[in-house]
C-alpha cells in the first residue's frame, strides 16, 4: 500500500472521529454563556419595539411587575425553534395556572404574519407572541436561537439556556415561584462582548439569526 493511500486512509479516519464528536463538543459549548443572551442577574427590558402582538396583548411592565416570567425568542427558519416548541408547550401547560407569564417573541415581521399564525397554531402556542421583534429581541442581546429566559420576580434574569444543562427549565421555574435562585449560579456579566459576526463554533441546538 502507498505511502499517499494510507495518508488517505488517515485523513478519513480522522474525519470521521470528529464527526462522531460533534455531537459532544456542541453540547458543551451549548452552556457557553456568551451564547445566552441577557446574563444572569440582567433585568429584562421593556418588550416594547414589536410590530404586532398574537394571541393577545404584549404584557405591560405592570403585568410583569413581582411575576416569574419565561421568554423565548425564536424564529421561522430556526429548526431547533421548531424543535423545541412542544417541550415548551407541555411546560406553559404545567406552570401557567401557577401564575408563570410566558412571552415569545420572533424577528419574523408583519410581512410573515400568516407564516407565524400557522407556526402558533401547528404546536397549539397559546401564550403570546410579539412579531417583528428584531428589536426588541436585541435588547435581550439575542444572537442564538432559540432564546430562553426566566425572569425572577425581582425583574432580573435567573436561568438562560446556557444552563439547560445542568439545570433543567422546570426546576429553575420551581425555585422561582419560591423566590430562590437556581441550584447553579454564574457571575453575571456587566456588558456582553459585542458579536464578531463569526460563526465558529455555532451549536445545533442554537441557530443564528
Amino acid at each position: 500500500m502507498s505511502k499517499t493511500t494510507l495518508q488517505t486512509i488517515g485523513l478519513l479516519i480522522g474525519l470521521a472521529l470528529i464527526v462522531a464528536a460533534a455531537p459532544l463538543l456542541w453540547t458543551v459549548g451549548a452552556l457557553d454563556q456568551s451564547r445566552a443572551g441577557l446574563q444572569l442577574g440582567q433585568a429584562i427590558p421593556p418588550i416594547t419595539e414589536v410590530e404586532g402582538w398574537l394571541n393577545g396583548d404584549g404584557p405591560t411592565p405592570a403585568d410583569l411587575d413581582g411575576k416569574v416570567v419565561f421568554v423565548n425568542g425564536w424564529f421561522l427558519n430556526c429548526k431547533y425553534c421548531h424543535e423545541g416548541m412542544p417541550e415548551l408547550v407541555e411546560i406553559y401547560d404545567q406552570y401557567h395556572s401557577k401564575g408563570v407569564v410566558f412571552v415569545g417573541m420572533t424577528s419574523d415581521d408583519s410581512e410573515s404574519v400568516k407564516n407565524v399564525e400557522k407556526f402558533l397554531d401547528k404546536y397549539k402556542v397559546e401564550w403570546p407572541n410579539a412579531y417583528g421583534a428584531a428589536n426588541a429581541l436585541m435588547a435581550f442581546d439575542a444572537e442564538y436561537f432559540p432564546g430562553y429566559w426566566l425572569i425572577g420576580r425581582d425583574g432580573k434574569v435567573v436561568w438562560n439556556k446556557a444552563l439547560q444543562g445542568r439545570v433543567p427549565l422546570q426546576t429553575a421555574i420551581e425555585q422561582a415561584l419560591a423566590a430562590k435562585a437556581p441550584a447553579i449560579q454564574m457571575p453575571p456579566v456587566e456588558q456582553p462582548v459585542p458579536p464578531t459576526g463569526s460563526n465558529d463554533g455555532q451549536q445545533p441546538a442554537t441557530a443564528q439569526l
